[in-house]
């Protein structure tokens, strides 16, 4: 018999965020909503490279270990800074937006 994974529950539908965590936060989405936040401030001081690297190694994990080769987007304030996308070859590709 095949190995079942647990479902994983997300977040509510809506995710309530302040200006300030949009601000302060990068922001993963996929089809079906929020994925992820990372901090921008300490201790986690999170950028942008270690955001699409953390995503793209988590990006063919199932049954909670990744985000199951779904494409996504990532944002920082208002703004779409990287877009994370599943290449033929099923490995993921990041793509940045610098300013």
């Amino acid at each position: 018999m095949a190995e079942q994974h647990p479902v994983v529950e997300r977040p509510a539908e809506r995710v309530q965020e302040t200006d300030e965590f949009r601000r302060s936060h990068y922001r993963a989405y996929d089809e079906d909503g929020f994925v992820k936040a990372f901090a921008v401030p300490a201790p986690e001081c999170a950028t942008l490279d270690s955001v699409t690297a953390y995503l793209c190694a988590k990006f063919a994990g199932t049954g909670g270990t990744g985000f199951d080769s779904k494409d996504m987007v990532v944002l920082l304030g208002p703004r779409i800074v990287a877009v994370i996308r599943k290449q033929k070859d099923g490995e993921p590709h990041a793509i940045t937006f610098a300013d």
